[in-house]
């Protein structure tokens, strides 16, 4: 009976390690609601890549999304990182372009490289619309809506505050959607009351390590801290909904409960939640 229950508690053990650090792709599907379209529109958020490779030719990650059928794909930066080779960063740019609309900001990562503007050159070659305090007015399965855009704060405080007061004057027209691409979610001061309707963020990686029930929003993450409050997920914040992809990077620390994850997030009508 003893050995019976040694060999229960230990392939329980196998499989809580095995499910703990399992390192499987994750797709999230998210939901937000306005009465300022009327239209469905899909956006595939993809963040943190680090350069990680997702099969060959990217086709893991590109694969995945094509299956989401989404409209536009969202970069909200690090997508290339400074200490690893460009190739992972760049193939899926050149697949990624090649099927949707893409539009991107730099994270912190990238102004770790020598150059971050040879990085927006070789991004925008690829065919990707860099957003470093500009923003573009789009039809989107034919629904008007505005994705703006801003550098990490790694560019300077001065910069950055310049670059978000510029995107805030673009989005003061309440009639069209719009969408701010910012790398860092735990800006909040800023992002509660600004004109966006929703800020895509990542950055925090999920909180690193996830315990169910314990630490649901993972143990720290850059610029949060130790218990960090905006690791995934939506948030509500006051005028602004905040929106925070895990990211995708498994190239290093590991990830405890915490699985890489492409989100997927549907800009729906107002009425179709309302049923009216």
């Amino acid at each position: 009976m003893k050995r019976r229950v040694r060999w229960i508690a230990c392939s329980a053990a196998l499989v809580l390690g095995a499910s703990a650090f399992w390192q499987g792709l994750q797709v999230t599907r998210d939901c937000v609601y306005s009465d300022k379209v009327s239209r469905i529109v899909r956006f595939a958020v993809v963040t943190d890549l680090h350069s990680t490779w997702y099969g060959e030719a990217q086709s893991g990650l590109i694969d995945a999304i094509t299956r989401e059928d989404p409209d536009a794909v969202l970069l909200a930066g690090d997508i290339v990182d400074d200490e690893r080779p460009r190739d992972a960063a760049k193939a899926f740019l050149q697949a990624v372009t090649q099927k949707y609309p893409t539009y991107c900001v730099l994270g912190n990562h990238e102004f770790r490289t020598p150059d971050p503007e040879e990085v927006k050159d070789w991004t925008r070659n690829l065919g990707v619309t860099v957003l470093d305090g500009t923003g573009e007015t789009v039809t989107l399965n034919d629904q008007t809506v505005r994705i703006c855009g801003v550098d990490d704060p790694a560019c300077g405080t001065l910069s950055w505050q310049s670059q978000f007061d510029t995107v805030c004057r673009m989005a003061q027209d309440t009639d069209t959607y719009t969408i701010l691409l910012s790398h860092r979610p735990e800006r909040t001061n800023e992002y509660t009351n600004s004109p966006f309707d929703l800020v895509v963020s990542g950055h925090a990686h999920g909180g690193q390590v996830r315990i169910p029930l314990l630490l649901p929003g993972g143990l720290i993450a850059p610029g949060q801290g130790l218990f960090p409050a905006y690791t995934s997920g939506l948030h509500e914040l006051e005028g602004t909904t905040l929106l925070v992809s895990r990211g995708l990077c498994r190239n290093g620390i590991p990830r405890v409960f915490n699985r890489p994850e492409l989100v997927i997030i549907d800009v729906t009508p107002k009425n179709a939640y309302t049923g009216t």
